[in-house]
């Protein structure tokens, strides 16, 4: 996957995608996968912003019940399932468990029944190749069996709880990219860091878009029959480009996550916050991952971050429904906010807001014809949600062109058949001596795309070296990201291609030796090279390591 302006610009598109986070991505590659001639753009990297400030999590929306949103939750679970056939590398069942208590919602009854619901509605869930994908029913627990299997949940008005599964997405950022990594293979144009600036029209109709390489400064002029605008929380702002009236107003609602040292045992555990919301305490690379809140957020969206208060906020309410945590500020390892677009203005706050999508035609809306602006949805209903737009998008264009295959078309790396037993297999047959602790999750990363990555040792045997002593990560994953998965910043690597700062600062060794690497690889000078540090420690939002 090379990068390449210049080309875009010469080059004629059906369709043109603003925006590289899960829903661009997915529309991207439906598009490719259907004969389209498509680019995409992001002003930041590929799953940067919101895709990357999620849970980590599959799953079809429990809490979606209460505003009696049945359809939402079904598509939910049934995208859920698919999720797992295309994406099984990335996608694994994990356990949840929800105390229930006297005098709260949570209490049995209440919540024996969303779990009997749950269960109905999510019926195909077993209709599975791959046993280890399979998901199984809720169990109910006694108030001993939930204080023995998670000790540190609360125990005050304790009177049992149930067991049920969802799926875990260890990676969010490369999943996202595993679509991009698909839309290219299929004949798309992407590039990262390069921000849409003007969108070009004649008369009535959107002919293309100016962007800015935010890399080198360069512009070029992307010409396009239609423009999807999936930008995210800048969705009006980019829509405000039409002119006068056409932006398209959205609420933003801001969650953050915080990892922090261990706190459960096995599962992940549903917490309620004293205020009645619900939030999650998630097992997550051997810490613990928390969150979500959901607050209004009325600034500038490039400002978006974890405050002083957020932080202090949500240990609160992590102490105050979980009586084993005792967290305090130094248990935080890293921390990380985001902003979900949100379009239903029909409630007081952003928590009970419906998490449903919405695609504006701004023909109809705005006489402009070739630009349809995308708002709202669910991390988990992407794919679904871009089989319809692009179904939209065609009718558009009066072409005609296959059917969606994406519910049935592994992405890149998809096609490992059983994890288990593809991951086994490897471990066999390991020519490059790396241990059990690296094999387990390259496999996670990359899936069946694992031998052309480790490949890369036998044309250079230093890539087989890890990036710092005691480190998993190998060189390999630098030379490959920068080759293959078009990582430009050395934040590009660390957060997104590999996650090896969201952790927390992974170490001054590690990073200047990935900076070097990469910059060899991107041609860059010392000036450059130590540009780049200084530009990823500045953006960490953690303590700085020795």
């Amino acid at each position: 996957m090379k990068r390449d302006l210049k080309r875009m610009g010469a080059a004629s598109y059906d369709l043109l995608i603003i925006g590289g986070g899960i829903s661009g991505a997915c529309i991207a590659w439906d598009a490719a996968l259907r004969g389209l001639r498509v680019a995409l753009v992001d002003k930041a990297d590929f799953g940067g912003a919101t895709t990357a400030a999620t849970s980590k999590l599959i799953h079809g929306g429990l809490r979606y019940l209460k505003n009696l949103e049945f359809g939402l939750v079904r598509e939910s679970l049934r995208e859920r399932r698919l999720m797992e056939i295309i994406v099984p590398h990335m996608v694994y069942p994990i356990p949840f468990l929800i105390p229930t208590y006297k005098r709260s919602s949570n209490n049995r009854p209440m919540i024996w029944s969303a779990m009997m619901l749950y269960d109905m509605l999510s019926f195909d869930k077993s209709r599975l190749e791959d046993a280890d994908k399979r998901l199984p029913r809720h169990r109910r627990l006694s108030r001993d069996e939930v204080t023995t299997l998670e000790p540190g949940v609360t125990r005050e008005g304790l009177t049992g709880g149930a067991i049920y599964y969802d799926c875990q997405n260890v990676n969010p950022e490369r999943f996202c990219l595993a679509f991009i990594l698909s839309a290219a293979a299929k004949g798309a144009d992407v590039a990262n860091h390069t921000e849409v600036v003007e969108l070009t029209r004649q008369g009535s109709r959107i002919t293309g878009a100016a962007v800015q390489d935010r890399i080198t400064g360069d512009k070029v002029t992307i010409s396009a029959k239609f423009i999807i605008n999936a930008s995210g929380p800048w969705a009006d702002m980019v829509a405000g480009l039409l002119g006068q009236g056409a932006e398209k107003k959205i609420r933003r609602s801001k969650g953050i996550h915080l990892i922090t040292r261990p706190i459960s045992r096995d599962h992940a555990v549903v917490l309620r916050a004293p205020t009645g919301r619900h939030f999650f305490t998630v097992p997550w690379r051997g810490h613990a991952l928390i969150g979500t809140t959901d607050t209004e957020y009325y600034g500038d969206p490039d400002e978006v971050a974890v405050t002083e208060e957020d932080m202090d906020a949500l240990l609160e309410e992590t102490n105050a429904s979980y009586a084993g945590a005792n967290l305090t500020r130094d248990d935080v390892l890293y921390s990380y906010a985001g902003l979900r677009p949100i379009v239903d203005d029909q409630t007081e706050g952003v928590y009970d807001a419906s998490r449903r999508y919405e695609v504006c035609d701004h023909a109809r809306e705005d006489g402009i014809e070739g630009m349809f602006t995308v708002i709202g949805g669910k991390y988990t209903t992407s794919r679904c949600l871009a089989e319809k737009v692009v179904d939209n998008v065609l009718q558009k264009l009066g072409q005609s062109a296959p059917a969606c295959a994406t519910d049935r078309t592994p992405v890149v790396g998809g096609n490992t058949g059983n994890i288990s037993a593809f991951l086994e297999e490897r471990r066999r047959s390991n020519p490059h001596g790396l241990g059990s602790e690296a094999l387990g999750p390259l496999v996670q990363d990359y899936g069946s795309e694992l031998d052309r990555v480790v490949g890369l040792i036998d044309r250079d045997a230093s890539l087989a070296e890890p990036v710092a002593p005691g480190r998993r990560e190998i060189m390999a994953q630098v030379a490959w990201a920068a080759r293959e998965e078009m990582a430009v910043t050395l934040g590009d690597l660390l957060l997104r291609r590999t996650g090896m700062a969201t952790l927390g600062d992974p170490g001054r060794e590690c990073v200047d030796r990935c900076a070097a690497v990469l910059g060899r690889e991107l041609g860059w000078d010392e000036e450059r090279r130590e540009k780049e540090i200084e530009d990823f420690y500045r953006a960490l939002p953690v303590k700085k390591g020795p």
